[in-house]
């Protein structure tokens, strides 16, 4: 027992001193446990935290007292978080005006809080009491809201005033000086003297972002307002003058600067645009010529004939349909408009040649089982029919030689071919034969044999020889007849394979090659993209005929006469340049220049501006003469001609002689008497003279 007890004793003793260590092991553990929390809690965002609670995941413990300062720390920050949804609300939904803050604020409180997720007193206490804070702060931002709201109001009644006067005055066309002298009159009005009562910087500032906001737009008014001088505290003075505001003034003017330089070029540009339009109107486009300006930089800028002259046309279009609806056209008679203008100017029509494009390639069968699809094929055929029939030369510089070749075979079908019924080819069978009869002969292949082959070779070969065939001219035998008697075959030998009789076909295949040919005196030529002008004989009849007056010495060398001349195009005319060599059709070789005893060179270029400048002079020639007739008319004069072939005009009556003349293109005839008379053997008198008895 004693040994117990002493045994008993001594543990007695050891937990005793075991307690003081145990406790100051719990309060480390404390410590420690509060340090990490408070660190967690740092590093979180306020939308983390708000999270946390809303999902009852925060971080509590069994100690009363660490637990009361972790719901106080909760509190806090998830009232910090509704701040910044209030903050937000107060910006976007409150009533400054008529609203409480205070009773918004208080209202906004009692409903976050019962959602939050919060429960422990501390928490609820700790968010209470930070929310009457932010609640202070708010108030007290509501005196400098309404003070700040007064300011702003003056100055954006201030802004308001000016905006609209200077908007007002710029729109009447008010000089720029005087419209900044009118605008500083106001000042004594909107400034502290005045009605508004707004002082004098701030006048300034409003001033100066009125001319900001027109400084791009009215660039001259802009800087009429930083330079017109004023009545200021110190007297006399400007925007421009006053070194607060010089930075701002410098970037003013910069823009300023910049939007009438921008404006210059613009306007420059502008220029050459109206002028391309005028030109395109009177069908005079084909003269437009590189421009060349200094731009706002100081760079020198050339802008391409080719581009003012697309550009124009292209504007063209955009108005054309406008165009139609005025003058009520119907479809082919707008696209014939703007074909014409298009050639004038020497320019493609986009619209036009992509419809003329591909049309042999988009033929096939499968078509016929999609009728929107083959309405939409037959558009680009139809096309192509009246663009070859409008304009041959335009035709072939837009379509390539398979299309062509499709053409011609849908043309046959359609219009020289008939069905095993005896009807006319359907659209549907037309393009079927054509997509049969316009791809590439294989020799002793499908329909079609090699004994057919020579036999067509020969008949043709025989034809080639006879005088004046295809384009053959006086009864001779085309000089480059190669080239016509191996399209006709090539043509000939499809449309026999096709199931045409042999000499039909041949008959088919020689009217097809000499509709779409383009020849000159009995000379193909082979023009590629470039497109002639329409009325390119005459043209060049004209050409080669001023050619021959200006040098006799080559004809008469060559034995030769203007009508033996034709042209040949010079190698690939895309790539040459567009140009063309005379030379004698006879015998194939060049025609020179007396003086330079060099071959002689027309360009596309001069054709194209000889055509128009005939085409101007027959339209002149015939306003002129329904003018003269007027005139001749209305006096009962009668058309009369002199021994030298001259027209003038008689008086039957008087048996007075008359001349009229149109002084200039469009002017009003001049109708003057020749002082003559004629009697009827039609010998001439001097003007006075008594006439024999008759």
């Amino acid at each position: 027992m004693a040994r117990l007890s002493d045994a008993l004793g001594s543990f007695s003793n050891s937990l005793g001193n075991m307690v003081p260590l145990a406790a100051k092991v719990d309060k480390d553990a404390r410590i420690r446990d509060e340090a990490i929390f408070q660190k967690r809690m740092a590093g979180q965002t306020l939308e983390e935290t708000r999270k946390e609670i809303s999902e009852g995941r925060m971080s509590v413990t069994q100690d009363k007292f660490s637990n009361a300062a972790r719901q106080t720390v909760y509190g806090n920050k998830w009232a910090q978080s509704e701040a910044a949804v209030m903050d937000d609300l107060l910006q976007t939904e409150f009533d400054w005006d008529n609203g409480d803050p205070e009773e918004y604020l208080a209202k906004h409180f009692q409903t976050a809080i019962e959602k939050s997720g919060l429960s422990d007193p501390n928490a609820v206490a700790s968010a209470s009491r930070a929310w009457d804070q932010y609640k202070t702060s708010v108030l007290a931002k509501q005196d400098k809201y309404r003070i700040d709201r007064t300011n702003q109001s003056t100055v954006d009644t201030a802004f308001t005033v000016i905006h609209d006067k200077a908007a007002e005055w710029i729109g009447t066309g008010m000089k720029p000086t005087d419209f900044a002298e009118n605008l500083n009159r106001m000042r004594s009005e909107l400034g502290v003297k005045g009605s508004l009562g707004a002082n004098e910087e701030t006048l300034d500032q409003e001033y100066l972002n009125a001319a900001a906001r027109i400084a791009e737009t009215n660039p001259e008014y802009a800087v009429a307002m930083l330079d017109a001088e004023y009545d200021g505290r110190s007297g006399k003075t400007s925007l421009s003058l006053q070194r607060g505001y010089k930075d701002r003034v410098l970037q003013i003017k910069d823009r300023a600067a910049q939007a009438i330089a921008i404006r210059n070029d613009k306007n420059t540009l502008l220029a050459v645009d109206t002028d391309a339009d005028s030109l395109l109107m009177n069908d005079r486009l084909d003269r437009a010529a590189d421009f060349t300006y200094t731009d706002r930089n100081g760079e020198q800028k050339t802008v391409k004939a080719d581009t003012i002259k697309q550009e124009a046309f292209n504007r063209y279009l955009q108005r054309s349909g406008d165009i139609a609806k005025l003058d009520k056209e119907s479809p082919v008679q707008t696209r014939t408009r703007e074909l014409r203008k298009a050639q004038f100017a020497g320019l493609e029509h986009p619209q036009i040649k992509a419809a003329v494009t591909g049309i042999a390639s988009a033929a096939s069968p499968d078509l016929m089982q999609d009728p929107e699809a083959m309405a939409t094929f037959m558009e680009k055929v139809q096309t192509a029919r009246w663009l070859q029939d409008t304009s041959k030369n335009t035709y072939m510089a837009y379509t390539s030689e398979a299309d062509r070749d499709f053409m011609e075979s849908f043309r046959m079908a359609k219009d020289g071919l008939t069905g095993f019924d005896g009807r006319q080819f359907s659209d549907a069978a037309a393009m079927e034969f054509a997509v049969r009869t316009s791809q590439p002969i294989s020799v002793d292949g499908l329909n079609f044999t090699r004994e057919q082959n020579e036999a067509i070779d020969r008949s043709v070969g025989d034809l080639a020889t006879e005088p004046g065939w295809l384009w053959g001219t006086n009864q001779v035998t085309p000089w480059n007849a190669a080239a016509g008697k191996q399209r006709v075959a090539g043509l000939a030998k499809r449309l026999v394979r096709g199931g045409v009789d042999q000499d039909k076909a041949i008959k088919l295949a020689t009217e097809s090659v000499k509709r779409n040919s383009i020849t000159y005196k009995g000379v193909l030529l082979q023009l590629g993209k470039s497109a002639l002008p329409d009325n390119y004989a005459e043209t060049l009849d004209d050409m080669i005929g001023n050619f021959a007056k200006k040098n006799p010495g080559v004809l008469k060398d060559r034995e030769i006469e203007a009508g033996d001349i034709s042209i040949m195009p010079i190698g690939d005319i895309n790539v040459s340049g567009g140009r063309f060599a005379l030379f004698d059709k006879e015998t194939g070789t060049y025609v020179m220049d007396d003086k330079s005893g060099q071959p002689f060179f027309i360009s596309l270029q001069s054709v194209r501006d000889r055509s128009r400048q005939m085409a101007d002079e027959k339209f002149q020639k015939r306003a002129d003469g329904v003018s003269v007739n007027g005139a001749a008319a209305a006096r009962g004069l009668e058309a009369q001609e002199d021994e030298e072939g001259k027209t003038f005009y008689l008086d039957p009556n008087t048996r007075e002689t008359f001349d009229i003349a149109v002084p200039e293109p469009g002017a009003k005839p001049v109708v003057t008497n020749r002082g003559q008379r004629i009697k009827r053997r039609g010998t001439l008198y001097p003007r006075g003279t008594k006439l024999p008895q008759r």
